[in-house]
Formats: structure tokens, sequence, C-alpha cells
């Protein structure tokens, strides 16, 4: 991508602009100025000195003193010198006004236009570090925002945030996608050899045998290698499912009935109770199986992590801000050693459970991102794991399909 500078010509336009708008007026008011002056200095003595010609010749007349008239032509005099003066340096000392005025003006303009373009360079400058990649950039902006610059910068750095948690989600769609492309291959390849030692082990078993302690090692063996078989063959189901799981069909879901009756469930199996904690109630845009799915793999996961006597798994839903809604289960079991979210909930399928396929994050995962949500797993406070699930009350760009 280029990084050349985008050119100033908004600067330049706004420069213009200001200075068009400040020296226009001011060179017609010096314009103005200079025309009013030289109509009042253009004024002439001459015909006062007129009459004093008169009223001396009628003082001489009479046989009358002319000094008070003499001295009343000497101030004449010196006015029309200062007349004069004024008459050659008013247009000069007009033009240096209107130069200098002009020149504060300039740089007043340049101050302004620079102050009144900075957001637009910040935000330059913010889109270039977008463009290359870093979505980390925050430009720097005051709360509550003190005008429409800062307002703009706001929603700019908001957008930035959006696009962090898009890339995160579509990280994980890509790895959940690439998880099901390597299941869908190991319950494929899995499949055909599996259901083979399944029917030979079913022909081993029912063959006669010499002896009686023969034909014990022989059922200790074959019952061992079945055990393997079905665990074997239990997995393969799960990749298969993992791997074509249905497309979600959204509705309007009630949420707390559809935790109560997962809630309801688990606990007839749990060591430990099972409580939907109380609070409002939420209806969003979902697809009902999806959520059970979802929501019934954490509880399973809580409820099979918490020892017997130890604190009841607890779910709770809320609303949260924004225009969403926040499911959290807590259990009080060993824990986890740090937050688990986005990619690295797929990173690996494993599962610390005897019969456990690993693929329970994993799907819970993709559920939530069909659903335009968000999954992270953190060290509950009081020790054991905190399970949050966000979601929107209606996924984003979905189109909403419903069930007769």
């Amino acid at each position: 991508m280029s990084t050349t500078p985008p050119p100033p010509r908004f600067r330049y336009r706004l420069l213009a602009v200001m200075l068009l708008a400040g020296l226009l007026p001011l060179v017609l008011l010096g314009v103005v100025a200079h025309v009013a002056l030289e109509r009042m200095l253009s004024v002439s003595v001459a015909p006062v000195e007129a009459v004093l010609d008169e009223v001396s010749s009628d003082l001489e007349k009479r046989g009358l003193s002319r000094d008070s008239l003499d001295e009343v032509r000497l101030h004449l005099a010196q006015a029309e010198l200062t007349r004069r003066a004024l008459v050659r340096r008013v247009p000069m000392f007009i033009a240096v006004l209107v130069f200098v005025s002009g020149g504060v003006l300039a740089v007043a303009a340049m101050l302004l236009g620079r102050t009144l373009t900075r957001p637009v360079t910040v935000l330059t400058e913010g889109m270039w570090a977008y463009a290359r990649g870093d979505l980390t950039v925050r430009l720097p902006v005051s709360e509550p925002p003190r005008d429409e610059f800062e307002f703009l910068l706001g929603q700019f750095n908001r957008m930035g945030q959006e696009l962090v948690a898009q890339r995160e989600r579509l990280k994980s769609a890509e790895q959940i996608a690439a998880w099901q492309d390597v299941a869908r291959a190991l319950a494929h390849e899995l499949k055909n050899p599996l259901t083979a030692m399944k029917l030979s082990l079913a022909r081993l078993q029912r063959a006669d045998t010499g002896s009686p302690a023969d034909a014990l090692r022989v059922s200790e063996s074959v019952a061992l290698l079945q055990e393997e078989v079905e665990l074997l063959m239990r997995m393969t189901q799960s990749f298969s499912t993992f791997a074509r799981l249905p497309a979600p069909r959204f509705q309007d879901v009630p949420l707390r009935p559809l935790l109560s009756e997962i809630c309801v469930l688990y606990a007839q199996t749990s060591p430990v109770p099972v409580e939907l904690l109380p609070g409002p109630e939420v209806s969003l845009q979902a697809d009902p199986d999806g959520l059970r799915r979802l929501f019934g793999n954490l509880v399973k996961n809580a409820a099979e992590a918490s020892a017997e006597g130890s604190v009841p798994v607890r779910v709770s839903a809320e609303p949260v801000e924004g225009g969403g809604v926040r499911v959290s289960v807590a259990d009080g079991g060993n824990g986890i050693p740090s937050v688990l979210e986005g990619a690295a909930l797929t990173r690996g399928l494993f599962s610390t459970k005897p019969e456990g396929s690993g693929l329970g994050l994993p799907i819970s995962q993709k559920i939530t991102h069909e659903h335009g949500g968000s999954l992270r797993l953190e060290p509950a406070p009081g020790g054991g794991t905190l399970a949050r699930v966000e979601l929107p009350l209606r996924p984003p760009s979905t189109p909403v399909t419903t069930t007769s």
C-alpha cells in the first residue's frame, strides 16, 4: 500500500477561504476610508483667504490694526500645509495598514487552519495504521467529546475495537472450519476399520477354546478390545457429528425457560446441585437447539468438574449494555490456569475425561460464533472455572427463520 501523504488541498482551500473572507472586507474598508479622507482633505482654505483679504481691506480703510488677521493667516497657512501633507501620506498610511492587517490575518488563518485540520491529520494517520493491519492504534479523544471532530475520532476508535472483535471471530471461524475438515476426515478413515474390528471381535468371542484358562484369557482380551473399540466408535461418532453440525434456524427464544430446562436435566446426574440464579427474563433471536447444545456442554463440563460436596454449579443470565445478554456458568472444580477465548478454545482437540472426545468446547465455540457472540473461560475468583457467553439479541447480518 502507498504511504504517500494525501495532498493538502483541504488545508489550502480552507486557508484561501479564510483569507478571502478576511481580506475582502479589509480592502473594501481601506478603499472607503481612503475616499472619505480624500474628500475631507480636499477642502481648500482659499475661500477663507479671500474673505480675510476683504476684511483686511476694510480694516485698512478704517485705519484699524490687522495684527489679528495676520495671525489668522499664519494659522490658515499652517493648516493648508498640514492638509497637503495628509493628502500625500494618507494613501500610503492606508496601504501600510491594509498590508500589515493582511499579514496578521494570514498568520492567524494559517494557525487556525492548522488547528482545524489537525484532527483530519490524526484520523489519516490512524487510517494508515489500520491499512497496515495494526488495529491496536487508538486516537486521542476526550470523553465526552468536545466537538464534532472528537466525536468522529471516538467513532473511529469504536470501529477499531469492532474490527479487532471481527478479526478474532474470523480466526475462530477459520479454525473451527479447519477442525471440521479434520473431524470429517477422521470419521471417514476410522469408521470402516473400526466396524471391521468390531465384527472380528464378535466372531472371536463366539469361537470355541480348548481349555477354560484359554477361554478366560480370550474373553478378557475380547472384553478389553471391545471397550477400546467402543470408545473409538464414540469418538468417531463425535467427529462425524461435529463435522455435520446443522445450520442454525433462528427464532424468538425465551432464554430463562431454556436455561431452567438444562439445569433440571443435568442436576439429575451431577454430583452437586445445579442452580439457575434469579434474574430478568430475556428473549433473543437464536437457534434453540444450538443454545441447548451450547449451554448443555458448559453445564455438563461444570458439573463433571465439580467434586461431590463442593459449591453448586451456578448459572446466571443478565442483560448487557448495548443490547445483548450474558450467560455465566460457574463451578467449584480445580479451575483453569489462564483465560481461554477465541482461537484458544479450538487450538487442540483434547479431553481429560475417560469418555470425552475433546469436541465440547469447539462445538460450543462454533455455535457461539454462528450467533455473533463470544465465549470466554476464566479462573473464577473463589476457585473453579467461570464460563461467560455473550450473545446479541439478534445475530448480525443473519435473516430470521421462524419455525412452525
